[in-house]
């Protein structure tokens, strides 16, 4: 029986994304959509997957995330569980913030990878993927 729950993936997500949505709360911010990429990698060929992400893609969210356009990103992967096998997510403070950086992500990954060698090996390696747009549900202030 096939587990299909995203349980493991918001858990570990909520670790690394909440003390990123306090810090960011101090400084009158805080992430209230998260974005995730789902995609079906040949399981033979995820870390390479993996590694694929951790070169440009990983380089130009870092990049968002000191100019303040995103407030936490990360990669995610498994061995148990659904056919999504490799995720990654980053968070924005709203819809406006996705689409803004969304755009400036494409943008320079294309710049780094101009003739599509990059993205032709990871679409080989990953046959399907699926996207998410999520609200953060905060709890109410406790004034």
């Amino acid at each position: 029986m096939r587990v299909r729950s995203p349980f493991l993936a918001f858990l570990a997500l909520g670790l690394v994304v909440a003390p990123n949505a306090l810090a960011q709360e101090e400084e009158g911010t805080r992430p209230n959509i998260v974005v995730m990429r789902y995609f079906e990698c040949d399981l033979g060929n995820t870390a390479r997957a993996a590694e694929l992400l951790n070169g440009d893609w990983r380089d130009v969210m870092e990049e968002l995330e000191e100019e303040g356009l995103i407030q936490g990103f990360g990669i995610l992967t498994h061995a148990w569980g659904d056919e999504w096998n490799l995720v990654d997510w980053f968070a924005v403070e709203n819809m406006h913030g996705f689409h803004t950086a969304w755009a400036e992500a494409v943008s320079r990954v294309g710049a780094r990878d101009p003739d599509g060698e990059m993205y032709a090996e990871f679409v080989e390696l990953c046959s399907r993927h699926k996207d998410n747009v999520y609200s953060i549900v905060h709890p109410p202030d406790d004034e």
